[in-house]
């Protein structure tokens, strides 16, 4: 028979915050006198009419100051004009280009990356190498 585990510090923190965890979740779960509905025996309360709001003071009696200056029509009119679509412009273009060439670039070179980590190409035989397994020599 095998001889009973020993707990460790850590088994017994995460034992304690499970305990935590669920106590808080008990809680936050369970509807309390507030939140619960008129029983039978008791008369519904009615609710509490809401106050009607006040006027906003701080809105302009003058008309002058609502009526549109030259500036807003200047405004409203290069809006007119930029009403082209989103992939009509330079900006578009320019981001996509730059996420199409990030891409590549970034598949080229986890490619070239990976196969230089798996060994590479097969170097060609030197005179110098003690040994030359491939590239056609028969093996010693």
């Amino acid at each position: 028979m095998l001889p009973r585990r020993k707990r460790t510090h850590a088994s017994q923190v995460g034992l304690g915050l499970a305990l935590v965890a669920s106590a808080l979740l008990i809680v936050a779960a369970t509807p309390w006198s507030s939140a619960r509905a008129a029983e039978d025996d008791e008369a519904p309360k009615a609710a509490v009419p809401d106050a009607p709001q006040v006027e906003d003071t701080d809105k302009p009696r003058d008309k002058s100051l609502l009526a549109p200056t030259p500036a807003d029509a200047a405004v409203t009119k290069k809006n007119q004009s930029d009403n082209e679509a989103f992939y009509q412009k330079w900006q578009f273009w320019a981001v996509s280009g730059a996420i199409v060439v990030g891409a590549v670039a970034a598949i080229w070179g986890s490619i070239t990356l990976y196969h230089s980590l798996n060994g590479g190409d097969v170097r060609p035989c030197n005179k110098m190498f003690i040994n030359c397994y491939g590239q056609g020599e028969p093996n010693p």
